[in-house]
């Protein structure tokens, strides 16, 4: 029997940062009319971050607002082994473009991810949260 591939994912997050995740997981199942797991709004909001162009994103993780969220709290969220490839690729993206001096943690790529989250649409999410199925599917 194939059972669904997942793995576990840290966050550290500032208070502040926790209260952001748990705003955007609330709306997030608040748009979706379910109860989701914590992965799924780490999923959502990967995905949008990976829409952004390059010269987005880059502004994006240099904003001095995101040391606020980062921390010393862990979370941990279940979610599809695919994140972290969908992960590598955005922080191969930066690196490659010249753009920044040290390539960023997957940790701070997740904090930009929230706070991108946090700022998008209602209807970006609900977007996001469709391609769920597609983007990362289960075995």
């Amino acid at each position: 029997m194939a059972g669904n591939r997942s793995r576990t994912y840290r966050l550290t997050l500032s208070s502040e940062g926790t209260d952001l995740f748990l705003a955007c997981h609330c709306r997030l199942a608040r748009i979706a009319k379910s109860f989701i797991p914590y992965g799924a709004t780490l999923s959502v909001a990967l995905l949008l971050i990976s829409t952004m162009d390059t010269d987005e994103l880059v502004a994006e993780l240099s904003m001095p607002s995101l040391k606020q969220l980062a921390g010393n709290d862990e979370h941990y969220v279940g979610a599809s082994t695919e994140l972290t490839p969908l992960a590598v690729a955005i922080l191969g993206r930066i690196e490659n473009s010249g753009q920044i001096d040290a390539r960023p943690t997957i940790g701070k790529l997740h904090v930009a991810a929230i706070a991108v989250m946090s700022a998008s649409e209602d209807r970006a999410l609900a977007r996001a949260y469709r391609q769920l199925s597609t983007a990362f599917p289960r075995n």
